[in-house]
């Protein structure tokens, strides 16, 4: 049975049975002082069989060279896909070339983003239920069809029903993977674990761009796509073959031999007719015959284990609701006759309103709840989600337009405004690997997390500065400090990411871990959209009038302010750096972006204060805080925690120091 008990009454009959239930943690170890948790109101939850299959495999994972092949061939995976990403996000400009449809290649472009938000949560849903193994490999095949259909398309249609596959297989890879290394890694060590899907940008920053130049030299660009389809496929197969053996070592354990018992008993229990196959009554039916009905019997299994057990209607309702939202923003952009037409304005309010069908739907109707409310309801959890969204609003508002900030504004060369914005994610893979060993010795994150908030604020206000202020002359100087701001920018984001992810992690179970690594991975894509949106308002509602305007300042003639913003990199072939035209653009472009900058600043403010609503548990050696429930009678017995078969779904007991402080402060200014 994998069903998630809720209620107190079913959580007190299932405590008789379960002596671990009633069990007060220490408050030594789970630092249950001054704390808000209300134990009424834990519940406790059953394992599905997913997340016990990977217990047991992970609990073979217990040596040094294991764990460094391990986490390698995971290594391998994400530096093979960060590496392919940047190569066919080149491609696609030429794919579109030989089609001539840019306008419709940017419009699957979005729909590929909402394909992969949405397969976010069924991916991680499913996975808790039948492994991760098995849906990385799907996610594999359809990743590997895809782009076979890209490479092979000759038209837009083929082309962007392959861009769809594979947007569906590279969202269920990327977030197996990261749950793959939360599976494996303890709370204390999860930064540092993570932290590898990120290191590999130390080496692609500065490698990519030598590679697509090769590609694009020496073959076309339907080659340069198709060579993923055996490339990425034969990176993956060290993981693959490790994880298969360790299956198999698996298979030998008792543990797994209790798992496959309950699988079936499960299964009987789900169909009852089935239950005769199983006790020898219909051993002299004919063996077609018997195998033909088994057949059956799991099909109608397995449709009801997804349809209820997964939350199917669960999972396709975040993914209307995130469709449905994503779509029009993305679609809509800043072109303001746009927002007037009913077919951005419907969605948007369907998707809005489709939300508290979703929460009723969640809260209320489904059996077993893809996201329970009593997690959602920790303010671990939601203000970890509302973090991500603003983090990432702000920072997708000042990285929009870097290119021809950069390229147009300040003179830079192709290769320096390629890679200046891309100096954020290298500083941000060396900083998280750094902050994993910290974070480690500390085995706590609030005050990190509270120090990177300031930090983003600095970045800001660096922006303000040197993207506000051009005047058109001084290019060196202005490169210089937006870059100097992108690294602070990267710096700031290792605390505001990934170690958000991690503190929101500390507050569930291994149970609800993954489901909450894809909401905050979609929360993350809702905060990206919206800062596109807000920047394209801007900068297109505003741009052609300050070019005009400062054209008339320098007195240059102001028909030149039209081809200046329909065609920038045309513009700036005819008019160089220095002369009274090119100025006039830079210190326009210098205008808009000190109104984007300073509406980044402005988002850091409820960024700062959804910090304060973080839990702040003390990181353990385990998997997550229940595993440190284990009484010594289980320990004694030899018992790991893939043996037990129900877990505390929800942490609210944490020492916040930080939020002990500001009581005491406020409790000592009332008295005072």
């Amino acid at each position: 049975m994998s069903q998630v008990v809720l209620s107190n009454n079913d959580r007190l009959a299932s405590s008789k049975d379960d002596s671990f239930e009633n069990k007060k943690a220490d408050p030594e170890k789970t630092d249950n002082v001054e704390s808000d948790v209300d134990d009424n109101a834990l519940a406790v939850g059953t394992k599905s069989f997913g997340i016990r299959e990977t217990e047991i495999i992970i609990d073979l994972v217990n040596t040094l060279p294991l764990k460094f092949a391990f986490y390698f061939s995971i290594f391998v995976c994400f530096y093979i896909i960060n590496l392919e990403g940047a190569a066919t996000g080149v491609f696609v400009g030429y794919a579109t070339d030989s089609y001539k449809k840019h306008s419709l290649m940017s419009t699957i472009g979005i729909i590929n983003g909402v394909v992969a938000s949405a397969s976010l949560p069924f991916f991680a849903r499913l996975s808790d239920t039948y492994g991760r193994w098995i849906l990385l490999i799907i996610a594999q095949i359809a990743r590997v069809v895809g782009v076979i259909v890209q490479s092979q398309a000759t038209d837009v249609q083929k082309y962007a029903g392959g861009a769809v596959i594979k947007s569906f297989g590279h969202a269920g890879t990327m977030v197996l993977l990261q749950v793959s290394l939360a599976d494996s890694s303890t709370l204390r060590w999860r930064l540092l674990a993570i932290g590898l899907s990120n290191l590999q940008t130390v080496i692609n920053t500065w490698s990519s761009g030598n590679v697509v130049d090769t590609l694009l030299t020496k073959y076309t660009w339907q080659f340069g796509i198709a060579m993923w389809a055996f490339v990425t496929p034969l990176c993956f197969c060290p993981y693959f073959f490790l994880y298969g053996w360790l299956t198999w070592k698996a298979h030998k354990t008792e543990a797994w031999r209790h798992l496959k018992q309950d699988r079936q008993e499960h299964f009987i229990e789900s169909v009852p007719q089935a239950a005769q196959y199983y006790s020898g009554q219909l051993a002299d039916e004919f063996w077609l015959k018997r195998w033909t009905k088994l057949a059956y019997y799991n099909l109608l299994y397995h449709g009801k284990l997804i349809f209820w057990y997964v939350d199917f209607i669960g999972c396709l309702l975040i993914a209307v609701v995130l469709g449905l939202i994503l779509v029009p923003l993305t679609l809509a952009g800043g072109t303001s006759n746009k927002w007037k037409q009913a077919k951005i304005i419907v969605p948007l309010v369907l998707g809005v309103c489709m939300i508290p069908v979703f929460i009723v739907w969640e809260t209320k109707l489904s059996p077993r709840p893809m996201i329970p409310f009593k997690v959602m309801k920790n303010r671990g959890i939601w203000s970890a989600l509302v973090i991500s969204v603003l983090h990432n609003f702000s920072s997708a508002i000042v990285e929009g337009y870097a290119y021809p900030v950069l390229f147009v504004g300040m003179n830079a060369s192709r290769v320096v405004a390629t890679r200046t914005p891309q100096l954020s994610s290298f500083v941000n893979g060396i900083t998280v690997t750094i902050l994993g060993f910290v974070v480690a010795k500390v085995r706590r994150s609030k005050a990190f997390i509270l120090f990177g908030a300031g930090v983003f604020f600095i970045a800001m206000g660096l922006f303000i500065h040197f993207r506000g202020s051009n005047d058109g002359l001084r290019d060196k100087y202005f490169r210089d400090g937006v870059a100097i701001g992108m690294c602070i920018m990267g710096f700031a984001e290792a605390f505001l990411n990934r170690l958000v992810f991690v503190s929101a992690q500390a507050c569930t179970n291994h149970e609800y871990m993954a489901i909450v690594m894809a909401c905050f991975a979609a929360f993350y894509r809702v905060g990206h959209a919206l800062g596109a949106c807000v920047s394209g308002a801007i900068w297109t509602q505003r741009m052609y009038h300050e070019i005009e305007q400062k054209m008339e300042q320098l007195g240059v003639n102001t028909s030149l302010a039209k081809p200046a913003y329909q065609a920038p990199y045309t513009f700036i072939q005819k008019h160089h750096w220095g002369t009274p035209p090119r100025r006039a653009i830079s210190m326009a472009y210098a205008v808009v972006q000190r109104a984007l900058s300073i509406t980044g600043l402005c988002l850091c403010v409820p960024l700062l204060v959804c910090v304060f609503f973080l839990r702040d548990h003390r990181l353990a050696d385990k998997q997550n805080l229940d595993d440190q429930n284990m009484d010594e009678a289980e320990i004694e017995k030899g018992k790991s925690t893939a043996d037990r078969t129900k877990s505390e779904v929800a942490f609210t007991n944490d020492k916040d120091y930080i939020l002990i402080f500001l009581r005491r402060l406020v409790r000592w200014r009332s008295e005072s």
